[in-house]
C-alpha cells in the first residue's frame, strides 16, 4: 500500500517537474514544438504543473505525517469538508482480476483526495493545449497568403514574412516568392489565382531583384493554360527555343528575333530540387524575384485570373514557351491597339501563333 503511494506521487511530481520544465523553456525563449505551442498559455501550464507536483509531494509526504511524534510533533487529522444534504460519500472501488495482486489506491478519503488531484491536473492542462493550438494557428501564415514572401525556397528560408506596405499606406496583398541565387525547384505552379487590384500597373511579374544585374529564370517548360486572363501581355529580355503561341488577344505585336543558336533548355535531375504550389488564393499580383540565376523544371500558371493590371515578363530563358487557346488578353481598346507583346529583345528558334486578334475586354 505504502509502495503504491510511493510510485504514485513520484510520477505525479516527475509530470509536475516535466511541465515546470517546459513553462521554464517558454519564458527564457527556448525553441521546442512542445513549448511553442505552449507559448502563449505558460500560466495555465505552470498552474498545471504546479498542482501535478504539490500532488506527487503530498503523496510521498503523507506518510511521514504518521510518524510525526518521533519528531515531537503532535498528529493532526485532516477533515474533508461537508456538503449540504449528502449524508456520505459514495464508496469507490478499484476492479479486481482473478490471479492477480489486488492494488489498491488507498482508504477512505485518500482515494478521492488523488483523482480529484488528477483530474482537476488533467482538465487544466486539457483547457490550456486548446487554447494554446488555437491561438498558434491563428498567428500562423499559411502560404499563398496575401502580403506574404517567400524567401530561399531551396534552402527552406522564411516562410510567411510580411511585405511592408505600399507608399499609400495600404497594406499589401502581394504573393511574392525571392528564389535565391542557383536556387532549383522541380515545380513553381500558380492554379486557380484571382488577381488585381486598382492602381496597380502589373498582376504577374518576373524580375530581378535590385541586387542582381546578370540572373535567368532557367525554365525547362514555361505554360501558361486553362482560362488564364488579362488585360494585358508583355515579354521581354527573354530566351525561347520553342514558342507555342494560341488565345484570344484585343491586338497583338508579335515582334521576337528568330535566332538559331538559342539553346533548348533541359532540366531532368531533380536531385536537390524544391517546389512551390499555390493552389487558390486571392492577391494583388504575383512577382518571382530573382536574387541570381535560377532553374525551374516546369513553370506553369493555370488559371491565374487578373481584373487590373498585366504581365510584365523579363529574363526568362525557357526550352518551350506554351500559350494555350483558351487564354484571353485585351483592355477593349480595339484589335489595332497591341495589348499582348513580345518585344524584339525576345529571341526563339521554332514558332507556332495561333493567336486569334478579336475584340476583348479583360475586367
Amino acid at each position: 500500500m505504502k509502495f503504491v503511494k510511493l510510485v504514485a506521487g513520484i510520477a505525479l511530481a516527475v509530470f509536475g517537474i516535466g511541465g515546470l520544465a517546459v513553462t521554464t523553456g517558454v519564458s527564457i525563449g527556448v525553441s521546442h514544438p512542445l513549448i511553442q505551442i505552449l507559448e502563449n498559455s505558460s500560466f495555465i501550464g505552470l498552474l498545471g504543473s504546479m498542482i501535478f507536483l504539490s500532488s506527487g509531494m503530498w503523496l510521498v509526504l503523507w506518510p511521514l505525517v504518521g510518524q510525526s511524534r518521533r519528531y515531537g510533533l503532535k498528529n493532526r487529522r485532516m477533515g474533508m469538508p461537508t456538503i449540504p444534504g449528502a449524508t456520505s460519500i459514495p464508496s469507490v472501488t478499484t476492479p479486481r482480476f482473478r490471479g492477480l495482486p489486488s492494488l489498491s489506491l488507498g482508504q477512505g478519503k485518500i482515494k478521492y483526495m488523488i483523482f480529484g488531484s488528477v483530474a482537476l491536473s488533467g482538465t487544466v492542462v486539457a483547457v490550456g493545449m486548446v487554447f494554446a493550438v488555437r491561438d498558434v494557428v491563428s498567428s500562423t501564415y499559411e502560404y499563398p497568403a496575401p502580403g506574404a514572401v517567400y524567401a530561399d525556397l531551396h534552402t527552406g528560408g522564411t516562410l510567411g514574412q510580411e511585405l511592408p506596405p505600399y507608399a499609400d499606406g495600404i497594406e499589401s496583398q502581394t504573393l511574392q516568392i525571392n528564389l535565391a541565387a542557383d536556387a532549383r525547384l522541380s515545380e513553381l505552379t500558380f492554379s486557380n489565382m484571382e488577381l488585381g487590384r486598382s492602381g496597380l500597373t502589373d498582376c504577374v511579374v518576373i524580375q530581378r531583384d535590385a541586387s542582381n544585374s546578370t540572373g535567368y529564370l532557367y525554365v525547362d517548360n514555361m505554360v501558361i493554360s486553362g482560362t488564364t486572363s488579362a488585360p494585358s501581355y508583355d515579354m521581354a529580355n527573354a530566351e525561347i527555343a520553342t514558342l507555342t503561341l494560341a488565345g484570344s488577344t484585343d491586338g497583338h505585336t508579335m515582334g521576337a528575333t528568330l535566332d538559331s543558336t538559342v539553346s533548348d533548355q533541359t532540366v531532368t535531375s531533380l536531385r536537390g530540387t524544391g517546389q512551390f504550389i499555390a493552389d487558390g488564393g486571392y492577391v494583388d499580383r504575383i512577382i518571382i524575384n530573382l536574387m541570381g540565376n535560377a532553374t525551374v523544371q516546369t513553370l506553369t500558371y493555370d488559371n491565374a485570373h487578373c481584373s487590373v493590371g498585366g504581365w510584365n515578363v523579363d529574363y526568362v530563358k525557357a526550352g518551350t514557351y506554351t500559350q494555350d487557346a483558351t487564354t484571353k488578353w485585351g483592355t477593349g481598346s480595339g484589335v489595332d491597339s497591341a495589348d499582348w507583346v513580345l518585344n524584339s529583345t525576345v529571341s526563339y528558334r521554332t514558332a507556332t501563333s495561333a493567336i486569334i486578334d478579336t475584340p476583348v475586354t479583360v475586367r
